[in-house]
């Protein structure tokens, strides 16, 4: 047994959490899902919830979790050689019948190999003989391949009742996975043959039956699809410690450089009738005092406006924060802020991402900048202090001048309305099924050029405040999204060399990376910088981008 008093934020570890699930494992399918990162980024994760509650309603099936551990519990596990546990049961995860992992952060893919090694569990899916690795949450699983059994593309609410149906048919591992290859939404990468040849991928079936090419799947009626009510309520302060209401899912924009649009698409609504219901009962069922309303652009909710009226008065009267994570400039500037702004918390933040009017125009972000500006002046005047604002650089067709741009505006916008802006400002990258999947991205070198174009231009004030990303993780970020089976070789040594946590700036090590890709002899360069007429995931289908039918042979 454990002792996890012993270890830094043991609430992390212990479970027993307020509407925690618990189940006996006799006569049912055992499945632990993992965000693989700390508790509290786990859990702020809206998929895995989801996940957690809909697989539970199953009877014959029992869905626990686990998360990476911090690193002081990280070496006692090894020196110990204890297996790492789920949390609900303390179960082994060489225990379970399949473990499921979400892969929406590439930077997260040596986390993934330490949870596997710590919980008894073969790192490679062909050294696996009965538990399946089942991954999901990520657009392009070429890189990871090697390790994961079935990738789930898409929403996995849509197949649940498919992947479920699988496992009780079938006993055997081969049965289940070929079983699952012939289901829309499933990609079981041993059964497929990939090759490079010039400038594209060819991927082959060695499965007759198996889909080719691979459809994402979404759910059709989201307004009747599960959502969590009995809101499970940490012990411990999280990332966002706030319940999400999703009440839409996908983007009906169409930004060049977006990749959430073709990963969610369509775009649904959910009515307001079962927004309220949620609320209320996840209110109720928790007593959770902060609340949001999410979406990939919470103003394009079709009736915003109707459901502020509608919601009011209970957050009001209960003293429940409500924040919008993505308001539309016009909706500040207009009746909505000011009605929201009387509640106990309301969070502004606004994806500028371009300062200057053309390359807005080129990226397809329709913002009317003097809206922005009307907008700040209202959200100061009802005495908020705070304004957070996303920028992007390294877009195809940038300018100096849109560089300089952005401090331009941020000068003016602070003269204006004397707010402190939290300026968060991102490398740009190509990310695969986004519009501009095919451009290449920046070098180490221009990106470099550009960030400080973009310092030099900058106001020096204390009410502005800066946050670059880091350009060689952005870089990494950008290789592992778009790389091919040849790069698990370089995840897999950089996981042997003991790196992980590498989306935190502190364990984040280019050096290390770079040593791995020259020593597997990859020219990463081969994945950001070049066009090609295919790319790893051109044999999956995706919202509405759709690849040349030559490349599937």
């Amino acid at each position: 047994m454990i002792n996890f008093l012993d270890f830094r934020k043991p609430q992390r570890y212990i479970g027993n959490e307020y509407n925690v699930i618990k189940k006996t494992h006799k006569n049912r399918i055992k499945v632990c899902i993992s965000y693989p990162d700390l508790y509290e980024i786990g859990m702020s994760n809206l998929g895995l919830r989801i996940i957690y509650g809909l697989l539970n309603e199953y009877d014959d099936v029992v869905c626990e979790r686990v998360f990476m551990p911090d690193k002081d519990l990280l070496s006692y596990l090894k020196e110990s050689k204890i297996k790492l546990p789920s949390l609900e049961t303390k179960t082994k995860l060489c225990d379970f019948d399949v473990i499921g992992f979400n892969f929406n952060y590439e930077l997260n893919f040596t986390n993934f190999l330490h949870i596997l090694a710590l919980g008894g569990v073969a790192l490679k899916a062909n050294e696996r003989k009965d538990i399946i690795v089942l991954g999901g949450g990520g657009a392009n699983p070429e890189p990871i391949a090697e390790f994961v059994d079935v990738f789930c593309l898409g929403e996995f609410e849509a197949v649940a009742a498919s992947f479920i149906d699988v496992l009780r048919k079938y006993n055997g591992k081969e049965e289940r996975l070929k079983a699952l290859s012939e289901i829309d939404g499933f990609y079981v990468p041993s059964l497929y043959e990939v090759s490079f040849s010039g400038d594209q991928y060819i991927i082959k079936k060695k499965y007759e039956k198996a889909k080719l090419p691979i459809k994402k799947v979404h759910v059709k009626d989201l307004d009747n699809s599960y959502y969590p009510l009995k809101w499970l309520t940490p012990h411990t302060q999280i990332i966002h410690d706030r319940v999400p209401i999703e009440i839409a899912r996908g983007c009906p924009n169409s930004c060049t450089f977006c990749q959430a649009r073709a990963l969610f698409y369509p775009y649904r609504e959910r009515k307001i009738e079962t927004i309220k219901r949620m609320v209320e009962l996840i209110y109720k069922n928790s007593g959770y005092e902060n609340f949001s309303f999410l979406s990939f652009s919470a103003s394009n909710y079709s009736k915003i406006e109707q459901l502020i009226d509608e919601t009011f008065d209970y957050f009001k009267e209960r003293r429940i924060g409500i924040s919008f994570p993505s308001l539309r400039v016009d909706d500040i500037a207009g009746r909505l802020y000011q009605r929201i702004s009387q509640l106990k918390k309301a969070n502004i933040t606004l994806a500028v991402e371009a300062a200057g009017a053309d390359l807005r125009r080129n990226i397809k972000k329709n913002i009317d900048i003097s809206r922005v500006f009307e907008a700040a002046e209202i959200v100061s005047s009802l005495n908020a202090r705070h304004m957070k604002l996303y920028f992007m650089y390294g877009f195809p067709q940038e300018t100096n001048d849109d560089l300089c741009a952005i401090g331009d505006f941020l000068t003016a916008l602070q003269k204006r309305s004397r707010l402190n802006l939290n300026v968060s400002i991102n490398v740009f990258i190509p990310k695969p099924f986004s519009s501009w999947e095919k451009y290449p991205m920046d070098t180490e070198a221009l990106i470099a050029q550009k960030k400080m174009t973009i310092l030099t231009n900058m106001p020096r004030r204390k009410s502005i405040k800066l946050s670059f990303s880091d350009p060689k993780k952005s870089i990494l970020e950008g290789i592992m999204s778009r790389a091919d089976r040849d790069f698990s070789k370089v995840i897999h040594s950089v996981f042997l060399s003991g790196g992980c946590f590498d989306g935190y700036n502190e364990n984040f090590s280019w050096d290390v990376w770079e040593r791995a890709m020259k020593e597997a002899d990859i020219d990463y360069s081969r994945y950001i910088n070049k066009e090609l007429k295919s790319y790893p995931w051109s044999h999956i289908v995706c919202g509405m981008i759709k690849h040349q039918d030559t490349i599937t042979k």
